[in-house]
């Protein structure tokens, strides 16, 4: 069997990887050519499409027990993606671990391989999908005082908010805003992933439109007050990957949730807010916008002595 000869993902394979994540995906947030791009600080991905399938290994959270991927992404043979995975981890002396397998893809790796890993749902981990149509609007009954709330927030900036589509003219504002922000909440947060999540928007805005990324700058008086922005994990689904507003200004986050929908993602049918990381206080909020369903996750750990 052939192994797999895992490179760093650069900006040119992107066309390439998401012709796989986009059709075998799921709309999940950890399948964005983007973010396996941008976010390659945190975990390292690296690829190699062998097969007409895409295997994703996470390099940066692998140790001396464990090989760390993504499912095996494709049109060929699932059992023998997870053979290959399998494989070269096994050339290494290591065992396999899956940290964010969809249930679809922990189903298959358990038929294919019933007694060799113990696989739990991970509830922190569930993506929230919500309907770009509701969101655009915050149409329905559930969400009444959330247009309430929006309202509020053009009652009392009026013309003097201005929200608009990002150019390349906002980058150096959001950079300044940004920076502002992680100072305000370095003492609420951690500190390293501040720092790191500030480095990895310098990059993706030095190469927006390269990625294929588009947003929002929020603006009161001119002075940049709030920004977000995302892409596309395909044609039905919409990566919310970034969303930042100052807090001193009410309502500011329920304003951007809105306005990234409605110029950014309508062209899709599902918005991806990504997960809540076990925040019960982000749990609450994600909840709050009456999700249309969550996308569940598994961990899926080899065993010791397996059947193989």
């Amino acid at each position: 069997m052939k192994m797999i000869d895992f490179k760093p993902v650069e900006l040119h394979d992107l066309d390439d990887i998401y012709k796989y994540t986009s059709k075998y995906g799921e709309g999940s947030c950890q399948h964005s050519p983007v973010s396996m791009y941008s976010a390659s600080e945190k975990y390292g991905d690296e690829f190699c499409i062998l097969d007409d399938t895409l295997f994703v290994l996470r390099k940066n959270l692998c140790d001396e027990t464990y090989r760390v991927y993504l499912a095996p992404l494709g049109n060929g043979d699932i059992k023998k993606g997870f053979e290959r995975i399998l494989s070269d981890a096994a050339e290494y002396g290591k065992k396999v671990k899956f940290l964010t397998l969809t249930d679809k893809y922990a189903n298959e790796l358990s038929d294919a391989f019933p007694s060799e890993f113990e696989i739990v749902k991970d509830r922190d981990l569930s993506e929230y999908m919500y309907e770009t149509v509701k969101m655009s609007t915050y149409s329905g009954r559930s969400l009444k005082k959330r247009r309430s709330e929006v309202n509020s927030f053009w009652t009392r900036y009026g013309q003097r908010a201005e929200v608009r589509l990002i150019e390349e003219k906002d980058h150096k504002d959001i950079i300044d805003f940004e920076r502002k922000w992680v100072e305000i909440n370095r003492d609420t947060h951690d500190e390293d992933a501040l720092e790191r999540e500030e480095r990895m928007i310098k990059m993706q805005l030095s190469v927006f439109d390269k990625l294929g990324l588009s947003g929002i700058v929020l603006r009161i008086d001119g002075e940049v007050c709030g920004f977000g922005y995302g892409s596309r994990l395909s044609d039905d689904f919409y990566d919310a990957i970034i969303e930042k507003g100052d807090k001193n200004v009410p309502y500011i986050y329920k304003v951007l949730r809105m306005e990234s929908v409605k110029q950014c993602a309508m062209e899709c049918k599902y918005v991806n807010m990504e997960e809540d990381v076990g925040i019960e206080g982000l749990r609450a909020l994600k909840y709050s916008y009456r999700p249309a369903y969550l996308l569940d996750k598994n961990i899926a750990i080899q065993k010791d002595g397996g059947s193989r």
